[in-house]
């Protein structure tokens, strides 16, 4: 049975399009081919704020009233939330940045590049870096470790690498990807994710399943998988509280997953069979939002019998 959803709408114009939410749930907050980020109230706002960060806006993350993305000028921008007033340049790349995302204290930013470097940045300090070297080919996607001592990413050269931030080093590397030459040309973009909280799994999407590694062995402990995934996961999402884990694929399939039990509780197939290229819940766990490589957005409400597990999760967690 499905989840709940409103129609999509139109966001941004055709092309990659990223989501989040911010600390509060309140605001949901895209960024699109068209170079804009759009502030929304509710997927109903017919007026979203916006500020224009360049030609082309890849990626975006907020924390604690930071804005940071990626762009087609080579450069990481940091704005304040939710006014939008630009507050400086994070760091540079010598070509487009790719991925970004917080820490989760929001004390630093990691930043994928096409010119296949990953960098580890203070905001408080943007002068005080760490540039990770040994990709061959972009950065498809990077996701730090919760206890802020791992970072892992993931290239078109095919290989998903765990880091040592404070060394710059590798810890291991899996070849699970399909080489290509570039992000627009990859299979998947393979936004992997380590798991919140004690931070015990990294998910990655591999074709249509998500590996599960666990943390300090960096053991395969599990696979999450689905018969009517056909077509390769482009990204993945956990739940606030850390039990479930959302994907979303090529084919625009919406699953999500109980972890612990590994069974498939909630499945969803965008209205039009777009590609789902972003995925972002509500801090309060009752909601799932998504864009497409359309440039649209889209809400689904979790069903009820699994908010109320969610709720009492987010209880005993917090």
């Amino acid at each position: 049975m499905p989840c709940e959803r409103k129609p999509m709408r139109y966001g941004h114009s055709e092309g990659h399009t990223e989501v989040c939410f911010d600390d509060t749930g309140r605001y949901i907050v895209t960024c699109g081919n068209d170079g804009d980020v759009r502030i929304w109230e509710s997927l109903d706002d017919d007026d979203p704020k916006f500020i224009t960060v360049g030609e082309k806006a890849y990626s975006l993350a907020l924390k604690k009233g930071k804005l940071v993305t990626a762009s087609s000028n080579n450069t990481v921008q940091i704005h304040t939330f939710p006014d939008g007033d630009p507050d400086g340049i994070l760091t540079r790349f010598t070509t487009n940045a790719t991925h970004v995302t917080f820490n989760s204290s929001g004390s630093r930013v990691a930043a994928g590049s096409s010119d296949f470097m990953v960098k580890v940045v203070e905001v408080s300090d943007s002068s005080r870096q760490k540039t990770l070297r040994g990709h061959e080919a972009p950065i498809l996607s990077v996701s730090f470790d919760p206890k802020d001592e791992y970072l892992a990413s993931a290239s078109c050269d095919g290989s998903v690498v765990v880091w040592n931030i404070e060394e710059q080093t590798q810890v291991i590397s899996w070849p699970l990807l399909q080489k290509t030459n570039d992000v627009s040309n990859a299979k998947s973009l393979c936004r992997l994710s380590f798991q919140p909280g004690a931070g015990k799994f990294l998910a990655v999407p591999v074709e249509t399943k998500v590996h599960l590694y666990e943390r300090g062995s960096w053991d395969l402990v599990g696979m999450l998988s689905d018969d009517l995934l056909t077509q390769p996961i482009n990204v993945v999402a956990w739940s606030p509280c850390s039990t479930f884990l959302a994907a979303g694929s090529i084919g625009g399939l919406l699953t999500v997953w109980d972890v612990n039990s590994k069974l498939c509780v909630e499945r969803q197939k965008h209205e039009k069979g777009f590609t789902v290229c972003s995925l972002a819940w509500n801090p309060s766990g009752r909601q799932i939002v998504y864009t497409d490589t359309e440039g649209c957005l889209g809400i689904s409400l979790i069903k009820k019998e699994h908010m109320s597990r969610l709720h009492h999760l987010l209880f005993t967690v917090s």
